[in-house]
């Protein structure tokens, strides 16, 4: 039984090592992404519409701890970008931005406030900002905008968030019954040339690159499942 058992846990640690292997993979976390990023690409300013609001998802910023004394920005910073240029060039008069705060976090502002910041800093003023700080999920982003939306009479709305989110957050604004207008941004999988051995040999980024498009796959069949989206 026990030498049974040590070549069960041996397969499984052989097969552990493999799925980290390939996962690690550049090539493999490219491919990955272009799954989750194609459904809806980014569109070039001019054939956006010029419309009432924008809705901006959070995920992009945290409150600086210490001993850090400014905003944390990820790689998700911007959708907060491209919702300031939405603005700037006339195609959103209004912004409504969408994120709360985690249950742990206490004591510090929403990321929505966060986000009002940075946008006033790239020149949209603040009565053109309006705050949703209650969502702590896309689900609770759809919910929570809708509201905000139909008091400002907005219509249909732009929809700003990452090309991989895209998806599940059309998904999710649907399902609440709001139809939306996707500008996405923050596309990861850029087009490459050709592949090199490079591509083949394991890195950390290549495996969180994958981590993430995975966990979005994920995310898409838990919403399905749930029926919010």
């Amino acid at each position: 039984i026990v030498k049974g058992a040590r070549k069960t846990g041996l397969v499984f640690l052989v097969l552990g090592l493999g799925y980290l292997s390939v996962m690690s993979m550049p090539v493999v976390a490219h491919r990955l992404y272009l799954a989750v990023e194609s459904e809806y690409p980014p569109q070039p300013l001019e054939r956006i519409p010029e419309v009432l609001c924008g809705i901006v998802l959070g995920g992009t910023l945290a409150a600086p701890e210490p001993p850090r004394v400014d905003i944390d920005m990820t790689g998700s910073v911007d959708r907060v970008y491209k919702a300031a240029e939405l603005y700037r060039t006339g195609k959103a008069r209004y912004l409504i931005v969408s994120g709360g705060l985690m249950p742990w976090s206490k004591d510090v502002p929403s990321e929505a406030e966060l986000i009002r910041e940075l946008l006033m800093e790239w020149g949209v003023p603040r009565e053109a900002i309006i705050l949703e700080a209650s969502s702590r999920n896309t689900r609770e982003n759809a919910l929570y905008s809708k509201f905000a939306a139909e008091s400002m009479n907005c219509g249909e709305p732009l929809l700003i968030t990452s090309a991989a989110h895209m998806p599940r957050s059309v998904a999710a604004f649907e399902a609440v019954g709001m139809a939306v207008i996707p500008v996405s941004t923050d596309v990861r999988a850029a087009d490459t040339a050709r592949l090199t051995p490079m591509d083949f040999i394991p890195q950390a980024s290549a495996l969180e690159k994958s981590s993430d498009a995975l966990r979005e796959m994920i995310g898409r069949w838990v919403y399905r499942l749930r029926g919010w989206g």
